[in-house]
């Protein structure tokens, strides 16, 4: 049995830990699959665990750029590739993706695979910045077999950004493991709200790239021509507090809000309490496919999402025009189906066969 190592920045339960779960659940019994990862807050490990997947954890693996740190993440991660002797090394998320790749390279890997998951990692920074991240995913492609991308749209971004060749990429969506639909009613009876009183919703980090204030732009305007509708959003920081502080001090400056605007942090509990969401509304400026979308159409919750990474592949709702995100948001509320929204459920087959392919073909 061949063995695979999967390695992330974080220990976090975000997009790429879900995604790299995905791949342990489903192929576990195929493979010796063991995970490697970073700091965090440690969510990822406990899924594991109930898993019975076997884990490693990299002390000075960071999010944050380090030299010192990062030299010694490298080193960490070489150690165990030529201890444990892996066939296969899939990396996941940029940090992990940069050091994972060199070192499974230096430790003399036959198979390195690595998974985009978006490209906000490079877009969200100033010219400067994006052009290093641009170099450094260059160089690193040319110590990866296979680069794996989520759309088309992704791949044709990898080749705008002259990031490995096309003989490397494959597509892979997104998929989420199939569960039963959670009863609804927990968050209404948590916050008291009516069942006459629609609830538009979001589960994001609370974080830059996710656009917290574009939510509560949208929330302001259609406060103004509904008042039996309350916003939620569910989800806190992981990298810095500035949002936080920003979202406090448009409340307190829109009064006329505060009463209908909820931010709740993280929840252990959020796809249940999505259930109760008459709306998934997704204001985010970078992702790659994000899988709360798949979740909330999965729970039958429409979504209006900005048109960034491969949400056009799930909901042809997307759009970055705030006006016209309202107008979905409202027609929506009065009943309306606007676009075909497909479920992310069915694909878990195909998604697990794609990549027992890449970690066995030669």
């Amino acid at each position: 049995m061949k063995k695979v190592l999967q390695l992330v920045t974080r220990s976090d339960w975000a997009g790429a830990q879900k995604v790299l779960y995905t791949i342990a659940y489903g192929l576990k019994d195929k493979f010796d699959i063991e995970v490697a990862y970073g700091q965090g807050d440690g969510r990822l490990v406990k899924k594991l665990d109930e898993l019975g997947v076997k884990h490693h954890f990299i002390k000075h693996l960071k999010r944050e750029v380090s030299f010192f740190d990062d030299i010694k993440a490298l080193h960490e991660i070489y150690s165990l590739i030529r201890k444990r002797k892996y066939d296969v090394v899939h990396l996941h998320s940029s940090k992990a993706g940069f050091l994972g790749r060199i070192a499974a390279k230096l430790a003399g890997v036959n198979k390195i695979i690595y998974t985009i998951h978006g490209f906000w990692g490079i877009e969200q920074y100033s010219e400067l910045k994006k052009k290093i991240f641009i170099m450094a995913e260059r160089f690193a492609a040319k110590f990866t077999d296979k680069i794996v991308l989520l759309c088309e749209r992704e791949k044709e971004r990898a080749k705008k950004y002259n990031i490995g060749k096309e003989s490397q990429y494959v597509i892979i969506p997104n998929v989420v493991i199939p569960e039963e639909p959670y009863p609804k009613g927990t968050l209404r009876k948590e916050l008291e709200i009516p069942d006459n009183v629609k609830i538009v919703g979001n589960i994001a980090r609370l974080d830059r790239p996710k656009n917290p204030m574009r939510f509560l732009k949208v929330a302001t305007e259609v406060l103004k021509k509904r008042d039996d509708v309350v916003f939620v959003w569910i989800g806190g920081s992981l990298v810095e507090d500035y949002y936080s502080r920003k979202v406090s001090e448009y409340i307190e400056a829109h009064s006329e809000i505060k009463e209908k605007v909820f931010f709740l942090g993280f929840r252990e509990d959020a796809s249940k309490l999505m259930t109760d969401f008459d709306v998934f509304l997704l204001t985010s400026d970078y992702e790659g496919m994000p899988l709360v979308i798949l979740e909330a159409l999965n729970n039958n919750v429409p979504v209006v999402s900005t048109d960034v990474g491969c949400t056009s592949y799930l909901t042809n709702c997307s759009t970055n025009d705030v006006h016209l995100m309202i107008s979905y948001i409202l027609q929506v509320l009065e009943g309306e189906k606007l676009c075909r929204q497909t479920k992310g459920t069915s694909h878990v087959r195909k998604f697990l066969s794609k990549y027992l392919r890449l970690y066995t073909e030669e």
